[in-house]
């Protein structure tokens, strides 16, 4: 292998591994929006149904 494809291979190696971890976080964030939306939900649902268990 000559210095020439070593060096496209390594860059080749940290565009990829840029890119995925620009993509990991992406999903972070996306998980945490998620997450957040979720226990939102719950909050909700708990408020709708502690009031209907009270009036049994």
């Amino acid at each position: 292998m000559t210095i020439r494809e070593m060096s496209t291979t390594s860059t080749d190696s940290m565009i990829t591994s840029n890119i995925l971890s620009i993509q990991l976080n992406e999903q972070r964030e996306e998980n945490q929006r998620l997450q957040a939306r979720v226990d939102e939900l719950e909050a909700l649902l708990d408020e709708q149904t502690k009031p209907a268990d009270k009036g049994e």
